[in-house]
């Protein structure tokens, strides 16, 4: 803002200058041609904390005397910065009188002329002004680490040179200045009310460090705030706000801290004026821009949740780290810097689908962009709950994928846990936030996010997404399987409408099997489920479902042998042998462990054992005749050798 007020007043100064009237010799009439030639140095004392202004002007009286009358300038007028001091004016002769005032909101110097200045005249007059360190305007510092001022030309045509301190690197937003022997110049500036430069000149940077440690939920952070030597102040109000608004942040998000080391908050030059003064730090660091509002470090200081592991598509990053900062700025006294809606429609010349957004898009896309982005977080708050956000990113967090049950609500992530499989996309984020909540948002997605190819498949998602939820109320417990969630997930909808129809008719044998299953007494072994979610409909899983169906028609059938009617030879041959019945036992262990060879060979073995038992019987019964006629043999005998001796006696 303190910008685009210096613009205002560089071309304030213009209508100031043509205000001017002219003195008086008789009857006269206000002049309204002059010329009014600058030459402006800014003399950059940092060390004194102060910049020296130094205007050479030569004002030219170009308006003819009217008839009977003078044509005069008595005084010149011009606009110089607020908080302007030590404000003098001179000319060959010595001291003039100077003036200030605010007329119409700027800061005016009129300086009072040693004599009228005719038509065809000149008076040339030097203008001295100091302008101080402020406290309370990020645009005129003037300090040892930085100086920031705006730069202005005066009069109808001017020249701009800025004095480059020893050991200071300078910067010029705006309009363009160059170097030239230890300044920097502006050359011929033909239109001062049009021309402006911000003038940054950074030394080195000290710090004065100081250190909290703040307790969380998912651990301790421990926070240091690095500050100017010389801006201590800025150094305790960013550590005090960030002490109390972490906490809040991760409540807010529904993240535990991610433990990620050190918190550093380094104070900066902000690189651009577009968006949230974020820098480029290393590591753990986050630069904070000197001059941006508290706001600013809440924002920050989200992204060490929001970050680019957890979320992929700056917008989504960008607008959650605005909306969450809001959130707790509202807790904490923190004014947001601008209302979202509104600063999206000031900007919406430079709108951009949100999707393609990017620092590449220019200054006024950049700037569009975070607004856009932090309207858009809102909205979808507002339609879809203000759950949801938390929901959505506690699922990507744990790695579920938008399709996975709309039920699911997986537990944050352990302390120092790895990444996310996948880190949130603009795609995945509309899939998620319709499957954690009943609201249909895709038409916000629409206006204002997605690309047109993107656009373009959101009638076949809905088609999609309609099937899907019906594949997944016909599987209930067992979801939907792997090739249709990935398909949904990529947005391939031809692929996922293909594999959502093949899982459906697998289904309808799987519940012909289960069926089968329950009225056999055997129990699901879970390598049916795993080929179903790892292939759905696929010729893998179907050979699974024939696999385990010619396992349950071979125990149907060797348990209807079993327990069937058995004769009597049939009995005689199971006795003290091998028990067909332990072997179906034993068949239906290892089927309920997936173990379908070894259930089919005990099934082959129940068999064996029935088929034996005839042949047994007739064998065992043969055995008892046979021991029955040696035994009668035997005992004959035996009686005929006893009769034998008794008659010899």
């Amino acid at each position: 803002m303190a910008v685009r007020r210096a613009i205002v007043l560089a071309l304030a100064w213009l209508a100031l200058v043509a205000s001017a009237l002219p003195g008086s010799a008789g009857p006269a009439r206000a002049a309204d041609e002059y010329t009014l030639e600058s030459a402006a140095t800014y003399d950059l004392r940092p060390d004194e904390g102060a910049i020296g202004v130094i205007v050479q002007l030569t004002l030219t009286n170009t308006t003819p005397d009217p008839e009977g009358q003078f044509s005069v300038f008595s005084e010149i007028k011009v606009a110089i910065h607020d908080g302007a001091t030590d404000v003098a004016a001179s000319d060959g002769d010595g001291d003039l009188d100077v003036a200030v005032a605010v007329e119409d909101g700027v800061n005016v110097a009129t300086i009072a002329l040693r004599d009228d200045v005719r038509f065809e005249q000149e008076a040339a007059v030097e203008l001295r002004y100091t302008l101080p360190d402020t406290a309370d305007d990020p645009h005129q510092r003037v300090r040892s680490a930085l100086v920031v001022f705006p730069a202005w030309s005066f009069g109808t045509s001017g020249t701009v040179a800025v004095t480059i301190p020893a050991g200071y690197e300078m910067r010029v937003d705006g309009d363009p200045m160059t170097e030239e022997g230890g300044q920097l110049v502006s050359g011929q500036i033909d239109a001062p009310g049009q021309w402006l430069a911000l003038v940054t000149a950074v030394k080195p940077a000290e710090y004065t460090q100081l250190e909290a440690t703040i307790p969380l939920r998912g651990g301790t952070a421990d926070l240091l705030v690095r500050a100017f030597t010389d801006d201590e102040a800025w150094g305790q109000r960013t550590l005090d706000l960030v002490s109390k608004a972490l906490p809040l942040l991760e409540e807010e998000i529904g993240l535990p801290y991610p433990r990620i080391g050190q918190i550093i908050l380094t104070e900066s030059v902000a690189t651009d004026a577009t968006g949230f003064g974020e820098g480029t730090g290393g590591g753990n660091e986050i630069q904070i821009a000197y001059d941006q509002p508290p706001f600013t470090a809440l924002h920050q200081v989200a992204h060490v949740w929001l970050s680019p592991s957890l979320i992929d598509a700056a917008w989504i990053r960008e607008g959650i780290a605005s909306h969450v900062a809001a959130h707790v700025g509202a807790q904490l006294d923190v004014e947001p810097p601008y209302d979202p809606a509104a600063e999206t429609e000031a900007r919406a010349a430079a709108a951009v689908k949100l999707d393609t957004w990017s620092s590449s898009n220019g200054p006024e896309a950049e700037a569009y962009g975070y607004a856009a982005s932090w309207d858009v977080i809102n909205q979808l708050e507002a339609a879809a709950g203000e759950d949801a956000m938390r929901s959505v990113l506690t699922r990507v967090a744990s790695s579920v994928g938008p399709y996975e049950l709309g039920e699911l609500e997986p537990e944050p992530p352990a302390e120092g846990g790895d990444s996310p499989a996948a880190p949130l996309t603009t795609r995945a984020f509309l899939d998620h936030l319709e499957t954690v909540s009943d609201a249909d948002v895709a038409s916000i997605f629409a206006d204002r996010v997605l690309i047109e190819d993107d656009v373009a498949l959101l009638e076949a998602r809905t088609v999609a997404r309609t099937a899907f939820d019906a594949l997944a109320a016909e599987a209930e417990s067992w979801g939907a399987p792997d090739p249709v969630r990935a398909a949904m997930t990529a947005w391939n909808f031809e692929e996922a409408q293909s594999q959502i129809g093949a899982a459906m008719a697998w289904l309808d044998d799987r519940d012909d099997l289960l069926a089968r299953l329950a009225d056999a007494g055997l129990a699901t072994p879970d390598r049916l489920r795993q080929a179903y979610m790892a292939y759905g409909g696929g010729p893998e899983a179907v050979g699974e479902l024939e696999a385990e169906r010619t396992v349950v028609d071979e125990y149907q059938t060797a348990a209807d042998r079993v327990n069937g009617e058995r004769s009597f030879i049939e009995r005689i041959g199971l006795v003290g042998g091998p028990n067909p019945e332990a072997q179906l036992a034993l068949a239906s262990g290892r089927f309920g462990d997936g173990d379908l060879r070894g259930a089919l060979d005990a099934i082959a073995e129940a068999g064996r054992i029935i088929g034996a038992a005839e042949t047994g019987g007739f064998v065992r019964l043969a055995s008892v005749v046979v021991l029955a006629l040696v035994l009668v043999v035997a005992a004959v005998i035996l009686f005929r050798r006893r009769a034998s001796y008794t008659a010899r006696a």
